[in-house]
């Protein structure tokens, strides 16, 4: 088995292990529930969130050993219990009280066992919160390059892009590229960040709208 701790190392470095996925919700609680680590069974609430067959798991659970199924079920059960009183409190729309009620679910929650479950799934959402918020402001700066990108190719040539690009990455000119960058570039960027040009293109800008 790979160690958990390469893995994470390698893909913070870019490189990326390609795993099957769970074809469905099912095998994936099933599988967490198998590991008996009581870490991981945090991250169930998670995976209630999406539609799941309460028969389906307890059924593979009945394929373990008597002794582990009791014990996994029971543990199962404890965590439906906490996940649907969570999600009450916390306003989200996902019916595990028809579960509980359809199989007639009753387990006593401890009030330690159902804060260790709250604390971590409202750290999980404010992890999944800050992703996300970070996945937006990728998406703006990207748009915001594409903007740039689109406002650059007006004014220069595809050659011309290749070498500022190559600047701005801070790659190494040839001799060539140094020399068109003087002859052709320089004098447009100078130009453009005139500002006397640059009040005059706005009074063009605004003014065109009278004829």
């Amino acid at each position: 088995m790979i160690p958990a701790k390469l893995i994470k190392d390698l893909e913070k470095m870019g490189f990326q292990l390609d795993f099957p996925a769970y074809k469905t919700n099912e095998d994936r609680i099933f599988d967490t529930l198998k590991t008996n680590n009581q870490r991981l069974f945090l991250a169930i609430p998670l995976i209630l969130q999406y539609h799941f067959d309460y028969g389906i798991i307890i059924n593979k659970l009945s394929s373990l050993n008597k002794n582990e199924a009791d014990r996994l079920t029971k543990q199962f059960n404890k965590i439906l219990i906490i996940t649907n009183k969570i999600f009450t409190l916390e306003n989200l729309n996902y019916d595990i009280q028809n579960t509980i009620d359809r199989y007639s679910i009753k387990e006593d929650i401890k009030d330690e066992e159902f804060g260790y479950y709250y604390d971590s799934f409202k750290d999980f959402s404010r992890k999944t919160a800050d992703i996300e918020d970070e996945k937006f402001r990728e998406n703006i700066k990207f748009r915001g390059k594409l903007n740039i990108n689109k406002s650059l190719s007006e004014i220069f040539s595809p050659a011309k892009l290749r070498i500022m690009e190559k600047i701005f990455q801070h790659e190494k000119l040839t001799n060539t590229e140094l020399k068109y960058y003087y002859r052709g570039i320089s004098p447009l960027i100078h130009a453009i960040l005139n500002e006397s040009m640059d009040q005059y293109l706005r009074i063009i800008d605004s003014s065109k709208k009278y004829y």
